[in-house]
């Protein structure tokens, strides 16, 4: 392999591994959210799923933009956080419609049909924050 090749390979490998770290650890967040808003506050699914989602998008942001990317030169934080809420958006949107699908049309159990959820909007995720957030 090449230098070049290496320190690309290094650089991205690094980037994937700090970004799935930090995507499972949210991601378990989200998930106790989802049960603890659902099971034990008695909110309906979808809102649990919805509020669970917000909540760890802000933490998210944080921890991503601390541990696996790193922003765009010359953007304030508040547009920063701007563009992550509104890719977020999409995920929310993404993740209340394939819930719904799942457990409304296909009959999962909202536990379950969240892992496959997650797995889905994580490429979401890392591929758009990785064009529309990280500095090139």
């Amino acid at each position: 392999m090449t230098e070049t090749i290496k320190k690309l390979y290094d650089k991205y490998f690094r980037q994937l591994r700090n970004f799935v770290i930090v995507g499972c650890t949210v991601t378990l967040l989200d998930f106790i959210m989802l049960h603890a808003f659902t099971e034990r506050a008695g909110m309906w699914y979808l809102a649990s799923a919805a509020l669970a989602f917000t909540i760890s998008t802000i933490i998210n942001y944080l921890l991503s933009m601390k541990f696996v990317f790193k922003g765009r030169e010359g953007r304030d934080k508040k547009e920063e956080f701007l563009v992550f809420a509104i890719l977020n958006l999409i995920g929310l949107g993404l993740t209340t419609l394939l819930m719904w699908l799942l457990v409304d049309k296909a009959g999962l159990y909202y536990m379950f049909a969240k892992v496959f959820v997650s797995a889905t909007v994580m490429f979401w995720s890392f591929f758009s924050r990785k064009i529309f957030l990280e500095q090139h």
